[in-house]
């Protein structure tokens, strides 16, 4: 956490939780995902790296870009641009964006979670 400066929390969910944030010494707004480690076993700790790695490389106008990763003692956290306005406003207010909405023009609608939905739910 020596890079960020945690803003406000704006989001919490099965996998964790989600704070706006800052990059230090920049006006970088960034969104800062925390996922806990407590209850993860190793393999799934292991899965979650390979799909943080396999973000570090996906690069599109339509995907929120991952920029940073890191762990603490407690958890794994995910660094990505923040998005905001009114595509933030929709999601926080509808909780979902139906497909068709989403393919009409709204850009960067893809977050970390909907490309990998195992961080978002407990593989069986």
């Amino acid at each position: 956490m020596d890079n960020y400066h945690v803003l406000e929390l704006v989001g919490e969910g099965s996998f964790g939780k989600v704070y706006k944030g800052r990059k230090k010494y920049t006006s970088q707004i960034v969104a800062l995902k925390f996922i806990p480690k407590l209850g993860k076993s190793e393999k799934e700790l292991k899965g979650l790296r390979r799909e943080i790695e396999i973000m570090r490389g996906l690069k599109h106008d339509n995907i929120i870009e991952l920029l940073d990763s890191f762990d603490t003692d407690k958890e794994v956290v995910v660094v990505t641009d923040f998005a905001e306005g009114e595509l933030f406003q929709i999601l926080e207010d509808d909780a979902s964006l139906p497909e068709e909405q989403a393919s009409s023009g709204h850009s960067r609608t893809i977050g970390f979670s909907s490309v990998l939905p195992s961080l978002t739910q407990n593989p069986t």
